[in-house]
């Protein structure tokens, strides 16, 4: 899965949103975990539905709690 472009653009956003002043560390770190799922989803040949759905659950889950407060 690694010529993805939304994968790509869905990890440069991540990173974009780190980069963000007045992020609490719980926020940054949220924000780390859903990237790195992410990386490992791109690291896949193939990966399964279960896999990409929980890549998305946990970057669903990283922007909620950074956002909503």
């Amino acid at each position: 899965m690694k010529k993805d472009k939304n994968l790509q653009f869905c990890r440069d956003e991540l990173q974009s949103m780190q980069r963000r002043d007045g992020l609490e560390p719980e926020q940054r770190s949220a924000l780390e975990k859903a990237e790195g799922e992410l990386r490992g989803l791109w690291r896949r040949p193939n990966p399964s539905r279960r896999e990409i759905f929980r890549a998305v659950r946990t970057v669903a889950e990283a922007i909620i709690k950074t956002f909503v407060r």
